[in-house]
């Protein structure tokens, strides 16, 4: 070992200090062994060389310095009596992101991306739907996933951002195809017991309208679909993609509305001022007479804002959940929230992105204030 390199002494240092906690069987555990496995054979691999590059490069949080403090860090709190995942959604080893909930016969179905941790997003393969239940909103059990991408489909390259919704006992996920060329389009799958989906052979339902820049030859907007039905039976969708204004095209939320679910009429799209980079995952919901708006704003955090009527005129609540340091990219703001009630209770999801490129599913509560604001209070672990 004396005339090893430091990277490979420290590297099976770790590996060592790691072996105890492989043979433990709770889920905590487990969940927490499987990251450092991974981020440790992710710094093997950019030592070695042997890392795939991405389309876009290698992002900022992918070295060997990076990975390895990651493990070590998970390491010594499982040492000191910790579980530094607790209170964080995840399949072993999987990266999750933008996700849907809905409840079922008095249980709650969690949709979500299955990526792998430890893969800056271009390199990530994103090529299944990945589905599990809860009775807590803790303790979970995951299911088969229920989709994956296809070639000869738009979405030959990856599926991403499943976007659940229900009308007349049927239930429609709309995901975002995505082909080699990184168009993106969104796609419906159906079901009538969210286990097992059907593909919709008219697939891709929406694209952006003239409004937007669009081409399936070039990466292109039209992603993280979901789906609001209002109490006369319409549906609407929103989605993240680019409008077309004087600098030449900015982030802004599409919106489409359908009365049967399936065929879609275009409504156009609509943009936030203070949103100066991509306008992700739209989720919108009614109260007391108002539609709020919860999305992500890449520079930021999570932001919300509150309309009349569902296509337009939304006005800025600011921010709700705030991100306060400075993250490696603005891919890491917490992201992808979804707000609902179980049980009697409201709570609101997020998903914040750690340095070691992994990804997990938080959920607060949530209380709505008499002015028609709301509040975000303990994440619930």
């Amino acid at each position: 070992m004396e005339n090893l390199p430091q990277f490979v002494k420290e590297y099976y240092e770790l590996k060592t200090r790691a072996a105890p906690f492989m043979l433990k069987t709770d889920a905590e555990t487990v969940k927490t062994v499987s990251v450092i496995n991974i981020l440790l054979e992710r710094a093997y691999n950019v030592y070695a060389g042997a890392s795939t590059h991405g389309r876009f490069g290698f992002g900022p949080g992918h070295t060997v310095e990076n990975y390895m403090s990651r493990a070590k860090s998970y390491i010594e709190q499982l040492e000191a009596g910790r579980f530094p995942l607790k209170g964080r959604f995840t399949e072993p080893g999987i990266a999750l992101v933008d996700h849907s909930f809905i409840e079922r016969g008095g249980r709650m179905h969690l949709f979500y991306n299955r990526g792998y941790i430890g893969y800056e997003w271009d390199t990530m393969p994103v090529l299944t739907v990945g589905h599990a239940v809860t009775d807590d909103l803790i303790n979970w059990t995951v299911e088969p996933p229920v989709l994956s991408a296809e070639a000869g489909l738009h979405e030959d390259y990856q599926v991403w951002s499943p976007g659940v919704a229900e009308k007349d006992g049927r239930y429609y996920m709309y995901y975002t195809g995505v082909n080699v060329n990184v168009a993106q389009a969104i796609c419906l799958a159906m079901s009538d017991d969210l286990y097992t989906w059907k593909k919709y052979d008219g697939n891709p339902v929406v694209k952006p309208g003239a409004w937007g820049p669009w081409s399936d030859d070039r990466w292109s907007d039209c992603r993280d679909a979901m789906v609001f039905v209002d109490d006369d039976g319409t549906a609407y969708m929103y989605y993240c993609t680019s409008k077309y204004n004087e600098a030449g095209a900015g982030p802004a939320v599409g919106v489409a509305s359908s009365s049967d679910m399936i065929n879609w009429r275009d409504e156009g799209a609509y943009t936030f001022d203070i949103c100066d980079t991509a306008l992700e995952s739209p989720f919108v919901m009614k109260r007391g007479g108002k539609y709020y708006m919860f999305y992500t704003n890449c520079n930021h955090g999570t932001a919300y804002a509150v309309s009349d009527n569902p296509v337009n005129g939304w006005r800025s609540l600011g921010m709700l959940i705030p991100w306060t340091v400075p993250p490696l990219c603005p891919a890491n703001v917490p992201s992808c929230a979804e707000v609902f009630e179980f049980r009697g209770k409201w709570y609101i999801s997020s998903c914040l992105r750690e340095p070691g490129c992994e990804q997990y599913l938080e959920i607060f509560g949530l209380s709505w204030q008499p002015d028609g604001t709301v509040k975000v209070t303990d994440r619930i672990e």
